[in-house]
C-alpha cells in the first residue's frame, strides 16, 4: 500500500508536469500563431501601399515625360530618342538578352518594340542600332516604376520572412 501510494504520487507528479509542458508549448504556438498574422497583416498592408504608390507614379507619367518648360517659361515638346541599341542594351540588363527589339518583352521597355528595323535573326549594323527604336520616354519609366515597384516588394518579403524567422527563434 506504501509502495502503490509512492506510485500513485509519481503518476500524479509527472502528470501534473507534462500537463504543465504541454500548456507551456501550446501558448508558445498560440504566440507564434499570432505573430505570424501580425506579420502577414504588416506585410499585406506593405504590398498594398507599394501598389497604391506604383499606381500613383504610373499616373503621372505623361504629366514629366510630354513636355517641358525652359527657364523663360516656355513649353516644348520632350524629343527623346532611344536607338534600337539602347533598348536591346536596357535588355539584356534586365536579362532579356534574347528579346528582340521588334517584338519586345511584356514585361521590359521593349514591350514598345520598334516599328522600323531588321528581321528577327539577320545581325544589326551599325546604322539599324542606331535608328530610332520607337520606344518612349514614357516606356522607359512605366517600366522602371513597374520593376522599381517589384523590387520594393521582393525586399518587403524578404524581410518579412527574416522578421517571421527571428520571431520563431524567440
Amino acid at each position: 500500500s506504501q509502495l502503490q501510494s509512492a506510485f500513485d504520487a509519481y503518476k500524479t507528479e509527472q502528470a501534473t508536469l507534462e500537463n504543465a509542458a504541454l500548456r507551456a508549448w501550446a501558448r508558445r504556438y498560440q504566440e507564434q500563431v499570432a505573430a505570424g498574422q501580425r506579420a502577414e497583416a504588416g506585410y499585406l498592408e506593405q504590398i498594398a501601399q507599394l501598389e497604391s504608390r506604383n499606381k500613383q507614379l504610373q499616373g503621372q507619367i505623361n504629366d514629366v515625360t510630354q513636355r517641358w518648360i525652359d527657364e523663360k517659361g516656355k513649353s516644348h515638346p520632350i524629343e527623346c530618342v532611344f536607338t534600337r541599341g539602347f533598348v536591346r542594351q536596357y535588355n539584356a540588363a534586365l536579362g532579356y538578352d534574347n528579346a528582340s527589339v521588334d517584338t519586345g518583352h511584356s514585361d521590359s521597355v521593349a514591350a514598345a518594340g520598334t516599328r522600323s528595323g531588321t528581321a528577327t535573326g539577320q545581325p544589326e549594323t551599325t546604322d539599324t542600332r542606331l535608328r530610332d527604336s520607337g520606344v518612349s520616354q514614357r516606356d522607359v519609366l512605366a517600366n522602371i516604376i513597374d520593376n522599381a515597384g517589384q523590387c520594393r516588394r521582393w525586399r518587403n518579403q524578404i524581410n518579412a520572412l527574416l522578421d517571421e524567422r527571428e520571431g520563431l527563434q524567440k
